[in-house]
């Protein structure tokens, strides 16, 4: 029975994290990788390193090494490691920022904001994370067709358009093109802050509030700017969001249209069986 032969030298990854570097070393000293096995050898990498992760032998953040330094942990190809780990990447286990390296994913909290009234900002600050945005661009202009359907407003009134990309804990978990009523918001772009609600500004500033929402999701592939801005692959498939928030008395008050990474943080929807009775009816 053919086994992969592994050799484990001190390759310059030692030095940058050497505590993550004894956790691969020890996985190494373990793992036993069996050609003759049905399952190829990058599947059986890929579930090794899983593993460690779920056992908290690889510690979340902590970094991995590179495809050369995995190559000499465990003797195997190039190719099989890159298999391996780009597995664990799509699932979101590990993390690869651009010009940073790889990283073990922090475990996946879930967000709520798609059956509650509140935006990503509130929900994730809510849950204790530390939010931050990176805001494009916002502006006031004319609204397009869709935006003068979406708020009833004509060709020429105006909407505040808002881009952000929000992070949650310092990782990007959704871009957002969000578009404001202007007439319902005056100032609003010279009033909006680095890192503050948009829902809390509104609520704080004009007394509006989102009462409900109706969203609808879909899987899409973001383009290569909007993937840097996402600190994803561009070939990384995310899920698009596309919001008409409304208030109390039912007119339209935010409209967005978004990119969510759920590896980041997973949505979370809660659904509850209708009474069987309804006013003394059984609907059974």
């Amino acid at each position: 029975m053919e086994q992969a032969t592994r050799t484990r030298g001190r390759p310059r990854y030692d030095q940058e994290d050497a505590e993550a570097a004894e956790a691969f070393r020890s996985i190494g000293s373990k793992v036993q990788l069996n050609r003759d096995e049905a399952a190829p050898l990058w599947v059986q990498l890929r579930n090794q390193v899983e593993e460690a992760i779920n056992t908290g032998l690889l510690a979340a953040n902590s970094r991995i090494p590179s495809e050369q330094a995995l190559c000499d942990f465990f003797g195997v190809s190039r190719p099989v490691v890159r298999a391996a780990i780009g597995s664990l990447s799509n699932e979101g286990r590990i993390i690869k920022m651009p010009r940073k390296g790889m990283f073990v994913a922090a475990p996946r909290e879930h967000v709520d904001f798609m059956t509650a009234n509140l935006g990503v900002f509130d929900d994730l600050t809510a849950k204790g994370h530390k939010v931050s945005t990176r805001t494009l661009e916002i502006y006031r202009c004319p609204p397009s067709d869709k935006e003068s359907k979406v708020f009833g407003i004509p060709a020429n009134g105006s909407v505040v358009r808002i881009s952000r990309v929000y992070m949650t804990d310092g990782t990007p978990i959704t871009m957002t093109r969000i578009s404001l009523p202007g007439h319902r918001v005056p100032g609003l772009e010279n009033i909006l802050s680095e890192n503050q609600s948009i829902f809390g500004t509104i609520r704080a500033v004009f007394g509006l509030t989102v009462k409900r929402a109706d969203r609808w999701l879909r899987a899409a592939l973001p383009t290569k700017e909007e993937a840097d801005e996402m600190g994803v692959a561009a070939n990384t498939p995310l899920i698009e969001i596309e919001s008409i928030a409304y208030d109390a008395d039912g007119a339209a008050l935010e409209y967005y249209e978004a990119f969510y990474n759920s590896s980041v943080a997973r949505i979370h929807m809660a659904v509850e069986q209708p009474s069987a009775t309804v006013n003394g009816v059984d609907r059974t």
